[in-house]
């Protein structure tokens, strides 16, 4: 681990918030090249990922605080201590989302396409940032015999690198919707602005309520489920049926095509 990435004088910079600092401005800038390949109104759209990406932060950190409330309610200070780690993706893609439903409604943007702008992408900030909780020590796994297993400083055990199962993962899902990003183009029912954003959340919650098996830092609270998978469960449910409600409005239009 290297949670330190070097020091100015006393001032440490942590590897943890570099990497998500590079993560969060890469993936912004794919974001607006594609908005501007498709001449999408440049200002307008980056007011909108400005607004995403703090609201998003945001969320992410509060849901990090909630699932940690007993810790933080002993150490308030490190409420505000960002830079130690602590973002909990899911509270971020979930304030996200709403925040860009919200403002995108505000514009004259189409709002479908600009959330699989972000639907695409997103799994690749995630694969970047991933790398920075693996410096960091954080979202660390359960004890392990593998050959692959990675030795915390904190207590030298042996542990899945679960870090690295989320980057390899959310790799794949970008990958994933890269490809079916340029069937678009296509004609086929499921070809539909929208439907890439739903692909997003329906592949990264089947992947989060997977490897959070193997966590070793969460508290179960239902049923023997961490939160995480909890909500990754809900998000499953709701991000599967607006596909099939794509899917048939898409079926349907395609009937209606004259042959």
């Amino acid at each position: 681990m290297h949670p330190v990435l070097f020091k100015i004088g006393n001032f440490a910079i942590y590897s943890y918030g570099v990497v998500i600092a590079f993560s969060v401005l890469w993936v912004s800038f794919l974001v607006l090249r594609r908005g501007r390949k498709e001449g999408l109104n440049e200002e307008a759209l980056l007011n909108i990922v400005f607004l995403v990406v703090i609201i998003g932060l945001f969320g992410a950190r509060l849901l990090h605080i909630l699932v940690h409330f007993s810790y933080y309610l002993h150490h308030p200070a490190e409420v505000i201590a960002i830079r130690h780690g602590g973002m909990a993706a899911q509270g971020g893609l979930i304030f996200g989302l709403f925040a860009a439903i919200f403002f995108l409604r505000r514009t004259g943007l189409p709002t479908l396409r600009v959330l699989d702008y972000f639907g695409l992408y997103l799994p690749l900030a995630q694969a970047i940032g991933r790398i920075g909780c693996f410096l960091n020590g954080c979202c660390y796994g359960k004890e392990t015999d593998f050959f692959w297993g990675a030795r915390f400083p904190f207590d030298g055990i042996s542990r899945h690198p679960t870090q690295l199962y989320y980057s390899l993962s959310n790799f794949s899902i970008f990958l994933i919707l890269l490809f079916l990003c340029k069937q678009k183009k296509s004609l086929s029912p499921w070809a539909k602005d929208g439907n890439i954003v739903i692909f997003y959340f329906l592949l990264y919650s089947i992947s989060r309520y997977s490897i959070d098996f193997l966590r070793g830092n969460l508290n179960p609270v239902f049923f023997s489920l961490y939160p995480t998978q909890v909500i990754s469960f809900f998000i499953f449910l709701i991000a599967g049926g607006l596909l099939i409600f794509q899917l048939m409005r898409g079926y349907r239009h395609s009937d209606n095509i004259p042959g």
